[in-house]
């Protein structure tokens, strides 16, 4: 990477952004603001594969894939490949810290230099948002402890970071161990953290284990989806065409999607044509229960055959659903709630399967 495009990255990963509906009407960025999406593909990461699955993890830290203060920084995954099929493509085309939230242009995305994350990628709720009061400190998981200098919490607002804490990073050939802990005797927030993301040995199968240790003097209270921002369409049928979400329980769709473009059957959500430039498909997603087994998803690309099975050791505390053009965000969420001593642990189960494939 070049050095002056290099320091660019660095300097506008530190904003933040909201994903909304649908893009709204901004200003065109400044031309010289706006960075090609290639240019990630070279900070910092480990390459993994099983010899059935390949992926990028990218590493936090300084010059790190993402800055910003709404995804966790402990390792975003990227590119996970099976059969050639690629799950985690970048959704946008280039980035640029001049946009609030994603524009289109020429059939193209640029989004905000924090909302460039591709899949998965975790966000964690703010803890404590609301007790800090105006200059005090909140808490971000896999962020760190936070300044709020906004009233009502808004992701489009760059909080400052107060305290990073310390982070790790060790690999093997098919897995990633990313630590974290940190500690804030003035808010009264602490914790240690170890994800590690795993290509099972002989399986078409990837593991996202947590394991978070409260080890502060305040309760940590929140809630982590994963955004999985998944590319399933070939190029010559984008906009998510034959796609289909299948649930194991009936769907209920609180809002409508865009009209025609996708429809709820049963148990499955189902594109009825391509998504145009401009629109987006998104609604809250109700009719799960608290059983476990709920949260056991597919997504598959019927044309192709290509798609992905998304499972968790935990219930379900909502989901959230959304969709443009260029990828599929199906958002699960678990609740966390841990008092000073106690451990949380949950772990997310990805199976990839093709043409052939039993799925």
């Amino acid at each position: 990477m070049q050095r002056k495009n290099r320091n660019f990255v660095l300097a506008a990963m530190g904003s933040a952004a909201f994903f909304m509906g649908a893009a709204m009407a901004q200003t065109p960025p400044p031309a010289g603001s706006v960075i090609p999406a290639s240019v990630l593909a070279d900070l910092p990461h480990h390459d993994i594969s099983n010899g059935v699955v390949s992926a990028k993890v990218y590493l936090p830290g300084e010059g790190g894939f993402y800055r910003g203060t709404r995804f966790d920084r402990t390792g975003v995954v990227a590119h996970a490949t099976y059969k050639g099929q690629d799950y985690g493509q970048p959704w946008f085309s280039s980035f640029s810290p001049h946009v609030r939230d994603f524009q289109w242009k020429d059939d193209q995305v640029t989004v905000s230099t924090v909302s460039a994350a591709v899949g998965p990628a975790e966000d964690f709720s703010p803890a404590g948002y609301d007790e800090a009061g105006d200059g005090g400190s909140f808490l971000k998981i896999g962020i760190g402890i936070m300044k709020r200098d906004a009233a009502a919490y808004d992701f489009v607002h760059a909080y400052p970071v107060v305290t990073e804490g310390t982070r790790g990073a060790s690999a093997t050939k098919n897995s990633v161990r990313l630590t974290h802990t940190l500690s804030d005797k003035k808010s009264g927030y602490g914790y240690s953290y170890v994800k590690t993301v795993r290509l099972v040995p002989g399986k078409a199968q990837m593991t996202i284990e947590h394991v978070l240790k409260n080890t502060g003097t305040k309760d940590i209270v929140s809630n982590v989806y994963c955004h999985n921002f998944l590319t399933l369409s070939p190029t010559d049928a984008p906009g998510n065409e034959n796609v289909a979400i299948t649930a194991p329980f009936d769907i209920n769709a609180e809002k409508p999607f865009a009209p025609g473009t996708a429809a709820v059957e049963g148990k499955t959500i189902r594109y009825l044509r391509g998504v145009k430039q401009g629109e987006s498909v998104t609604s809250p997603i109700s009719g799960f229960g608290s059983s476990v087994s709920d949260y056991d998803f597919k997504v598959v690309n019927t044309r192709t055959g290509f798609g992905q099975r998304i499972r968790a050791d935990q219930p379900l505390a909502r989901i959230n659903f959304w969709s443009i053009r260029t990828n599929v965000s199906w958002e699960p969420y678990i609740a966390i709630a841990i008092k000073p001593g106690e451990t949380k642990r949950w772990t997310y189960t990805y199976d990839y399967f093709g043409p052939g494939d039993k799925g």
